[in-house]
């Protein structure tokens, strides 16, 4: 039982959970609780010191070092104060010193099996208690920084979103309607991302979502082909954007708005310099009306060539075709696959 309750949780522990020796502040903290536990066993329990009735009562002072390691240490340190306490009252009443020792020698032992009993079972579960409660509390303040980090990080796109509408319109009509429509389809990324349990989204899922709503994309209309590709949150957001410009003005005025239209999705990998490989998306139209070259760059034509791959550090390009619009992706795969 002694060593089920008192060295088992040591050795485990030691073996499980190595102590950081490389941090200063954790071999000084771990030292000095090292030494005042020490420092009790010598002055409680050690056969070196005269016993006296006096002395007997120093064995309370065992709990200051024990609610010292279980309160503001770990388990670690907890198991390891429990241990050398009870090997100094070992040593002691084996040595027929200290305030457990009787007059039967069986009385003595069972004194001191009650002290390693009562030093090891509670400092060990308050332990455990109070590193739950840190595991939580820490679990908290990252899930806290995490959020704040993405509301940042939303709400600058949202911002950004905001000003180059708003320099590309002529009215608060035109503003209201391009904002919004462009809002709605970022917040649908973000409900395919939280499905997701935010680790990503699939690009099939993202293309479903973001030509779903125009009524007039025709099943037919879309020849979508690639690989296996889930993309990270951060990827999700800018290809999504990208997706819903291109589907807007597809419907509007390129391949989508004709019956014999239709849009080609591709993406593949390839090997780069440095064996990097490389992430293309293509977006072709084909059977469309004859698409010009637009007299003014537009806010979709800015999301598609420079916001996009920009924030996906990578390049792309944008063609006015006769049968419609061309426009390819190509990233560097880590910057976008999850």
């Amino acid at each position: 039982m002694a060593g089920a309750l008192v060295i088992t949780p040591a050795i485990v522990l030691w073996g499980t959970k190595p102590a950081r020796w490389t941090e200063r502040r954790e071999l000084i903290q771990s030292c000095l609780i090292y030494a005042a536990t020490i420092a009790v066993g010598l002055l409680a329990f050690s056969p070196l010191l005269e016993q006296s009735p006096t002395r007997s009562s120093f064995a309370f002072l065992a709990i200051l070092p024990l609610l010292w390691a279980a309160l503001r240490r770990n388990q670690r340190d907890t198991a390891t104060t429990a241990l050398l306490l009870s090997c100094f009252a070992v040593w002691g009443t084996m040595s027929n010193e200290g305030p457990f020792v009787r007059s039967n020698l069986n009385e003595s032992f069972l004194l001191l099996l009650t002290f390693m009993i009562s030093v090891s079972v509670p400092s060990l579960a308050l332990s455990a208690d109070v590193s739950v409660r840190q595991r939580h509390e820490e679990h908290i303040n990252f899930v806290m920084r995490e959020l704040s980090h993405r509301s940042k990080n939303i709400l600058s796109v949202v911002q950004s979103m905001a000003m180059q509408v708003a320099r590309q319109s002529d009215s608060f009509e035109d503003f209201f309607a391009g904002y919004s429509s462009r809002l709605c389809a970022f917040a649908e990324t973000h409900d395919l991302l939280i499905n997701g349990d935010w680790r990503g989204a699939d690009i099939r899922d993202l293309i479903r979502v973001h030509l779903a709503p125009f009524y007039n994309v025709r099943e037919n209309s879309l020849d979508v082909e690639g690989p296996e590709l889930k993309m990270n949150p951060k990827a999700a957001e800018q290809i999504g954007l990208a997706f819903h410009e291109l589907a807007t003005n597809a419907v509007k005025h390129g391949a989508l708005s004709a019956s014999s239209g239709s849009v080609k999705i591709r993406w593949d990998f390839s090997t780069g310099e440095l064996h990097d490989p490389l992430l293309r998306i293509v977006w072709e139209e084909v059977g469309g009306p004859r698409v010009g070259q637009p007299q003014r760059q537009g806010f979709g034509d800015i999301v598609l060539t420079k916001v996009v791959p920009g924030t996906l550090q990578g390049q792309a390009s944008l063609e006015f075709k006769s049968q419609g619009v061309k426009w390819e992706l190509l990233v560097r795969s880590k910057s976008v696959v999850a």
